[in-house]
């Protein structure tokens, strides 16, 4: 039952991961997209055209990082894994998922932190495209799409996310699934023994 709830949560963590990133960068290719047609078709580009798809792009990075993370696909070195034997790699993932949680964690607070601090400023290329939307829909509320609040939050969401997938991950190699380590141990793998070849009796 642990181990089940342990997949069903990894499996649905994954997707969530994956398709936040997937809409990150369609967003991001789409305005690309759009505001260089507008600019070689019109000979003038989108004010937010420019800044809008790199804020977009940190949330594409974040939810790409979790995603990597739970495919253990992301980027390690592996030089001293192959010194050591499986029970000790299985051992230092372990740790190293740990050790992630907490980085996860300092990341959150330090964005939270800088968003307080610089998250009020107003971004020049977005403020006039959020002033029109105000006046448009009358909703105030939009007018923080002109501020970095929005954006500066990516820092936030991404360090909650690693330390989600980090401790999804070391919940999976605690019941002894999704291991790194594929070949196994040489000390380990019994040998087989040669037999010797039948002699014919003796008539």
């Amino acid at each position: 039952m642990y181990r089940s709830a342990v997949q069903k949560m990894s499996r649905f963590y994954t997707g969530l991961c994956a398709g936040g990133a997937s809409l990150s960068m369609m967003a991001l290719f789409a305005i690309i997209l759009f505001n260089s047609l507008r600019r070689y078709t019109f000979g003038k580009s989108l004010e937010w055209g420019e800044e809008l798809p790199t804020l977009i792009a940190v949330y594409g990075f974040m939810f790409g990082a979790a995603y990597a993370y739970m495919q253990d696909r992301h980027i390690r070195f592996t030089i001293l894994v192959g010194f050591l034997s499986r029970s000790a790699t299985e051992k230092l993932y372990m740790l190293v998922d740990l050790i992630m949680v907490g980085i996860g964690g300092l990341m959150a607070w330090s964005g939270w932190q800088f968003v307080l601090k610089r998250g009020g400023m107003e971004a020049s290329a977005l403020i006039g495209l959020a002033k029109d939307l105000r006046a448009v829909t009358s909703w105030d509320w939009t007018i923080w799409l002109g501020h970095y609040y929005p954006y500066q939050t990516a820092m936030i969401l991404g360090g909650v996310m690693l330390s989600v997938a980090a401790l999804l991950k070391l919940l999976q190699r605690g019941i002894g699934r999704a291991w790194m380590v594929v070949e196994p141990d040489a000390r380990s793998v019994a040998q087989p023994v040669a037999q010797p070849a039948a002699q014919p009796a003796d008539k």
